[in-house]
């Protein structure tokens, strides 16, 4: 439970992190406060992160792989936190709720920085835990 606690923490302090060092990339169009957007951005940023956990903890059959997690537990997290990722940036793309300044690198029409973001704080947060 300790190694789950420092992996959750570590991945909201990160993605506070992320979400306010790269809110200038966009132009908010949700009307939300700043402060309050970026929070709760980050929060469900941190139950995407649990969800995957969860998914992990699935295929290995126990929760105890964040004890030793091997390699394919970090692919998992990276691979899917950029699937995810990518499906929630079109969609809240396409929604109009953000667009992106010119500054913004993108793939496939999506900004690299949200593609990144899951999949970067879920693996450095599990590497933080296991430190």
């Amino acid at each position: 439970m300790k190694k789950l606690f420092i992996f959750l923490t570590s991945a909201l302090i990160l993605n506070l992190l992320w979400e306010f060092s790269h809110y200038f990339l966009y132009f908010d169009l949700t009307e939300i406060p700043k402060n309050l957007h970026l929070l709760s951005a980050s929060l469900t940023d941190v139950l995407l992160i649990f969800i995957l956990f969860l998914s992990v903890s699935t295929i290995n059959k126990n929760f105890s792989w964040i004890n030793k997690p091997k390699t394919k537990d970090y692919l998992f997290l990276i691979i899917f936190g950029l699937i995810i990722a990518f499906f929630l940036e079109v969609i809240n793309l396409n929604l109009g709720r953000w667009a992106y300044i010119d500054a913004m690198p993108t793939i496939f029409s999506v900004g690299l920085s949200p593609l990144l973001q899951l999949a970067t704080t879920s693996a450095i947060s599990l590497k933080i835990s296991n430190s």
